[in-house]
């Protein structure tokens, strides 16, 4: 199957979508103009010409604007009360959290993919819940960026799906996490919202007319009269309005499941691993029905439907028909298949089920830098392998370590000890701050990570982020404030130490206070100089030769400032605070 062309035309189809969604928004503003002119300033002779519009300009603009603001004060407060992580979006829908250290054969093996796919495509490892009680299979992302973002599967998925079915699914929510669709999801709720908010204002002024105290003289009958008007004609505005967004909301919802479809398989190169899942919901009785929640209210963040059988085929209909999806990745589909399907029981082997075809373990891998850069943020097969054979060859102990709430921050101290005395001097502090025993506990897994390959350490912690997040806020805090202090123990700062305690902060930070869509952007031409250094400091440190270095520089910093990028000035390592890796 060509999946780029199918996310090609499944992301033009979303664009037009959302287009249409904000003119609907704009002709709800027009039609609230209408009505308001209409009560307050009536043409004089019963005709809308030019010279009307022209003498009603000003009341036409502050109308609009006060509609506009409306909508958006309106939207903005919605996506604000969404704006718990998707770690809250999960609980509420009758998630548990699967503990990091878990020993429970299916959990973790729905935890290795998941990390797995999350190195793959150097995002932070999401939290990761199971729905208890749901039979049916189903998954869902949630969350606002990729930093506070969960993925939730239910109990049915978990003993029902193969790991090439289970990597399928957790592969179609991780393209709605790199594709930005929780956000989009967020941002249409919020407009959806605003323009219910319409029809609300309209049962508030009707209402009003009830304890309307003017007397009964000809203004107080008009006054109640065009109060009622309005009212009227706010509901039939805002409820009309909702019914066509909740229309486009669902056309945009079914263009990106197949479009998550489509990146599952350009991840996995396994079609047959989600078009089996989805074999399994069209055939199984329980299919992918959801009942701890309101299908209608979150079906557009589930893998199928939420109902019983089949996706609904109509226009509000979230997802599109699961025959219908099966036959997009297998063309030869015959839903006469589905009829000699075996009964629903669960196929989990425990933990010596066979692993992803083709993934076998390694000891380590090559990385070249621009792979990195250029992978960030996507996923392919290559890199889902790589990313295997690396979760496989990390020593048991140092897994053990980067799951356990205990061993957490001892882990990520131990990357940033150094050699010699620096490494007494800094054992010296963490016993002097934590304790003798948590001391201790560093040095070992010291121990086992200075045989570490140093591509593996980065994937490390990140493996290790779901249990930090676990902690206490406070001791958050203090590892951040501990690990720096550790870095700058020997008065330079390594590129990796640098790249650690950022990813630390940032990583903690964010998921701690999720800012969903109200997050302030960056203006690059505000921060010329900040981005002169770190090009530069990069450049220093990846190239030995100065005129790579310098080119490495111009080829980065031009992407991201291309009208005046700044002159390459590279920092003298010697006497800086700063060391080559």
């Amino acid at each position: 199957m060509n999946f780029f062309a199918r996310q090609e035309r499944a992301r033009g189809a979303s664009r037009r979508l959302v287009l249409l969604f904000v003119l609907a928004t704009l002709a709800i503003v027009l039609a609230v103009n209408a009505v308001v002119l209409l009560l307050v300033v009536p043409p004089a002779n019963g005709a809308f010409d030019a010279a009307w519009l022209r003498g009603n300009l000003d009341a036409i603009l502050l109308t609009s604007l006060l509609v506009v603001a409306f909508i958006g004060g309106t939207s903005l407060f919605r996506m604000a009360s969404l704006g718990a992580g998707g770690g809250q979006v999960a609980k509420a829908l009758g998630g548990s959290l699967v503990a990091p250290d878990t020993r429970d054969p299916a959990r973790r093996r729905l935890l290795n993919v998941v990390e797995e796919m999350a190195i793959a495509s150097g995002v932070p490892v999401p939290e990761v819940y199971v729905m208890e009680e749901e039979a049916g299979i189903n998954a869902f992302a949630a969350g606002h960026s990729p930093a506070d973002a969960a993925v939730a599967v239910t109990r049915g998925a978990l003993d029902r799906l193969t790991r090439d079915e289970l990597q399928g699914v957790i592969a179609h929510e991780f393209s709605h996490i790199l594709n930005g669709d929780m956000r989009l999801n967020l941002r249409l709720m919020g407009v959806q919202f605003g323009i219910l908010a319409i029809a609300l204002l309209g049962r508030v002024l009707l209402r009003s007319t009830r304890h309307f105290r003017g007397g009964r003289s000809r203004e107080a009958g008009a006054a109640i009269g065009g109060l009622a008007l309005a009212g009227l004609a706010f509901i039939l505005i805002g409820y009309i309005g909702v019914l066509f967004a909740r229309i486009i909301q669902a056309a945009v919802s079914r263009k990106r499941e197949y479009l998550a479809d489509a990146s599952a398989v350009q991840f996995t190169r396994l079609p047959d691993g989600i078009a089996g899942a989805l074999k399994k919901i069209a055939g199984y009785g329980e299919g992918s029905r959801i009942v701890g929640a309101d299908p209608t209210e979150v079906g557009h963040m589930l893998f199928a439907s939420g109902f019983r059988g089949l996706s609904l085929a109509s226009v509000f209909a979230t997802h599109p028909p699961v025959e219908k999806r099966i036959r997009a990745l297998d063309p030869s589909f015959d839903p006469a298949q589905l009829k000699a399907m075996t009964p629903p029981h669960a196929v989990f082997e425990g933990p010596d089920e066979t692993p992803v075809a083709g993934f076998a373990p390694a000891a380590a891998f090559p990385i070249e830098p621009a792979t990195v850069a250029g992978a960030a943020g996507s996923l392919d097969e290559p890199a889902i392998a790589a990313a295997h054979r690396l979760h496989a060859a990390i020593p048991p102990a140092l897994i053990e370590a980067a799951h356990a709430q205990s061993q957490t921050g001892p882990l990520i101290l131990a990357l940033l000890l150094g050699e010699g005395e620096v490494r007494q001097r800094q054992l010296a502090h963490i016993e002097t701050l934590r304790g003798a025993g948590e001391a201790a506990v560093t040095a070992a897994l010291h121990e086992e990570i200075v045989a570490l390959n140093p591509a593996f350490r980065l994937p490390l912690a990140e493996i290790a982020f779901p249990a930090l997040r676990l902690l206490p806020r406070a001791r958050q805090q203090a590892l951040i404030r501990l690990a720096n202090e550790l870095a700058a123990e020997d008065n330079l700062t390594s590129l990796f130490e640098y790249a650690l305690s950022r990813l630390l902060a940032a990583q903690l930070e964010e998921a701690a206070a999720p800012a969903g869509g109200l997050r302030a952007k960056v203006v690059f031409d505000n921060s010329v100089e900040a981005l002169q250094i770190l090009f530069s400091v990069l450049a220093v440190a990846g190239h030995e030769d100065p005129d790579d270095a310098r080119r490495a520089y111009a080829a980065g910093i031009t992407r991201l400032l291309p009208g005046s990028p700044p002159p390459y000035d590279p920092p003298r390592l010697a006497g800086t605070g700063w060391s080559r890796p």
